[in-house]
This record gives C-alpha cells, structure tokens and sequence, in this order.
C-alpha cells in the first residue's frame, strides 16, 4: 500500500479508514506504539483501551494493544463499551495515564479508526499531527522482550455498573416516570442505554441488537432517516425519543409529537436548568445562532471553537465552561467534573428536565423557537477537499466583510449565516445554511451550493 493512500486516515481528531483499504491492523499497532511512547514522555505508565461494537473493532483492538505493550506500557483492555462509558472509566481511574478507544462512531460499517483521550476527559489535539509525523518518519520505538506491557483484561460489566451508578447520582434526576422511545441503530450503546433508563422510565426499544453489519441502515442517526422512531413515538403516545450512532456519542432527540429537535434547543434547555448566569457554555461555528442569542439573554456567556470534540472538550477546560454543545448532536458536562463528551448523560439528563418542567418537549421546544435550518453534506474526494476550502475562503473574503475562519468559512449576513465546512471524517463539505424564514433558507443555501459546487470544479480540472 502506498504511503499516499494511507495518509488520509490521519484526521484532525482522530485516525479513520476503511478497513481491509486504508486501515489495516498492522497501521494500527505501530499507531499504538507511537501514543505508547507519547504517554511514556509524559512520565504515563498504564492506559485503557477498548472500541465499539464494529466486526473489525476486535482485530484492532487487539493490534491496538499489542502495539501499546511493544511501547512499553501496560494496557487494561475492556471489552467493547459505549464511547462515554469507556471515557468514564478513563476519569475516573486514577492508575489510567489515558485510552484509546477503536470506532469510526457515525460512518458506515467498512470504516474503523481510533481516537486518544487523556485522563481528564480532553482528547489528543496537536498530538495527532505529532503522530501522523513519527508514523511517517518511522520514529517508532518498541521496548526489548523484557520491557513490554502488561495486559489485563476487564469485562464490560464492571465498567456500566459503575457509569450506571454515577448517573443515578447526578443532581438532576426524574421526578416522575416518562415514556421514553430508544433507538441504538445496532450500535454498541445498545449494551446499556435501554437498561440505564428502565431504571427510571417506560423504555420503547429500536435496534437494540449490538450488530457491527448495522442492519437498520447507516449508524448515524443525524442524516439517516428517523421516521420510523417518529412515527413509533407519536402512535406509543410517549414523551421523547432519542437515536444513538454506532458507539453512542450522538443523541438526536424527537418531541412527543415525533419531531426532531435541534441540538441547540437541547442545549438551551440543558443551560436553562443547569447554569446560571455568568457561566460559560462552549459551541461550535455549525451551531445555529438560536444558541447563542438565548443563552446570552440569560446571562450566559459563550465561547465559539473548531467543530470536534477534542476541540470543545479543550476549549471548555480552557474557558472553565459548564456545557458544550456541538450541531452535530455531541453534548459536553463539564459541570459535573468531566471534559469529554457524553450524549447518553445528556439525553438522561434532559429527560429528568422534561420531568421537573412538567410540560411537553414539544411545547418547551415551541416556547424557545428555531432557525429554519439546512444542512448538506456535498461529496468531495479527500484529496482535493482542503484545496476547494482554500480557493473557497479567498471568494468569500473578497465578497463578504463579516466572515469567521475559526473552522471553515462562516458567513454571517442579516438574519441569516452560512457554514461552510470541511468534515475531518469523511469525503464531504458540509454546508449549513440558516435563516429567519423558509424563503430567505432555501434562496441562500441555493445560491452558496452553487458556489461551492463551481469552486469544486474549478479546482478538479485544474
């Protein structure tokens, strides 16, 4: 395999590929050995590893480990886990120096990939540049025979037993009991989601089946289609739904009248019973303005950073943030001690709100309004993505005075924004366009598509 191929698994918060392509478990290893060494310089002994329920999460998992021990240092290797349940275990443990965790989270089910954390909940930043540099360079260094890593094996039981316990202890718990729909898409959240609100609630199950294939179609419940968990909240007559992706680290949240609610809404919401003002809340450039104009008519200051979650997570500990909410439906708690992100407490979370509220999701959400809002995922290899970005921000500048470049180009006019953004996952450009009403959404997103869409062109032919 050429070294050119390989190169474009090395995202800005992670590493992913399709296995089998771009992603074999030899890469892995030395991937592992090269975060080994890192948290060796950083005077680390021990880190946890475990992935997501995947068919090729196993294999490289294990290459994963085997990797770390040839760098030296020992690994507790859990068995597979939710995202955030693995992030706990991570926190909480004060032997661990650190994880790696093996999920391509919302991709379809070829893909696989892992992602670093630190011991606070904060992810891997520049350190991943640094590894994509040693990985190219070979500046990798495995211990002699006598030198490398213990590992230790630990079941997932352990590990939800006590996520489960700490959730049950968070200062927001349900006053009365909902009718709650939950859909894990087949993915790994499916190991405890349902089991964690039974405790508390009425649990409708979707999916709920750990299957790596993902029979229910894509794993990624913010573009796939919802409408069977809608129509299965509004006939059961329940309170909430909420879709999880394939390692569970996003929650797309449906009313009781089957719609879907944006994610800032549920920042809101969350915000609006948690904070107070003064505190500080961390959101990404995708987010609609709606977030930011309430939260600031309550007193509650906010802080824009890149689109990701070791971005917010790094920026909510720079900034002392309460909260961080990303549009793609990642939400943050540092309230509670914590960087990294955790939909399923949020999700559990809010729905104890909806209990102490005592009204309807569909009438706070209605109380608290929305943007109209489009988002769309434009394809683009790769290769040529980050030049259409380039050719892209130089048009945009030249034509628009009121442009942030914090992540993408963001064109801020009035009444109304457009994002336009590389995605650091997959083959896409994502464009997020925003208004006041329909018309003004629909003429703009028209009129910055077609931009994008020359741009790409101009830069593939040339």
């Amino acid at each position: 395999m050429e070294l050119s191929s390989i190169e474009t698994i090395f995202r800005a918060y992670d590493i992913r590929g399709i296995f089998g392509k771009t992603l074999l478990p030899d890469i892995v290893s030395k991937i592992g050995t090269i975060f080994a060494n890192i948290i060796k310089e950083w005077g680390g002994k021990k880190v946890g590893v475990s992935g997501d329920g995947r068919i090729s999460t196993p294999a490289l998992l294990h290459a994963a480990t085997a990797g770390i021990v040839a760098g030296g240092i020992d690994v507790v290797m859990y068995e597979q886990l939710p995202i955030s349940v693995f992030y706990f275990t991570i926190w909480k443990d004060n032997d661990l120096d650190g994880g790696a965790y093996i999920t391509a989270s919302h991709n379809p089910p070829e893909w696989n990939g892992i992602r670093f954390r630190k011991n606070d909940g904060t992810g891997f930043v520049e350190e991943n540049k640094e590894i994509k540099k040693r990985f190219f360079k070979n500046m990798i260094k495995w211990v002699s025979w006598n030198e490398i890593g213990v590992i230790i094996k630990r079941g997932a039981e352990d590990a939800i037993s006590d996520y489960i316990e700490f959730v049950s202890k968070v200062p927001v718990q349900p006053v009365s009991k909902l009718k709650v729909v939950i859909d894990t898409m087949n993915g790994i959240g499916g190991l405890l989601i349902p089991r964690l609100f039974r405790k508390k609630h009425d649990v409708i199950t979707l999916n709920a089946q750990v299957d790596g294939s993902f029979p229910c179609g894509s794993p990624d419940p913010v573009h796939a289609d919802l409408s069977n968990l809608c129509n299965v909240v509004i006939n059961a007559k329940a309170d909430v739904g909420v879709a999880f992706d394939g390692d569970a680290d996003r929650a797309v949240i449906v009313d009781d009248k089957g719609r879907i609610v944006p994610a800032e809404v549920i920042g809101i919401l969350l915000a609006r019973n948690l904070l107070k003002p003064g505190d500080i809340v961390v959101h990404t450039p995708e987010c609609s303005s709606i977030l930011r104009d309430k939260l600031e008519e309550m007193g509650i200051k906010t802080v824009e950073t890149r689109v990701g979650d070791v971005f917010v997570a790094r920026a909510a500990k720079e900034n002392n943030a309460k909260l961080g909410v990303e549009g793609s439906y990642h939400f943050f708690l540092p309230i509670y001690g914590f960087y990294y992100d955790d939909a399923i407490l949020a999700s559990y979370v809010t729905a104890s709100i909806l209990t102490e509220e005592n009204k309807s999701l569909s009438k706070l959400f209605d109380e608290i309004g929305y943007y109209h809002v489009i988002r769309e995922n434009i394809p683009v290899d790769d290769v040529i993505k980050w030049k259409v970005m380039e050719k892209l921000k130089d048009k945009v500048l030249r034509e628009y005075s009121n442009v942030s470049t914090i992540d993408g180009v963001k064109i801020y006019l009035e009444g109304a924004s457009i994002l336009i953004r590389p995605s650091n996952t997959e083959p896409v450009i994502r464009m997020l366009t925003e208004a006041k009403s329909k018309e003004v959404v629909r003429d703009l997103h028209k009129r910055f598509k077609k931009m994008l869409k020359n741009t790409i062109g101009e830069v593939a032919h040339s």
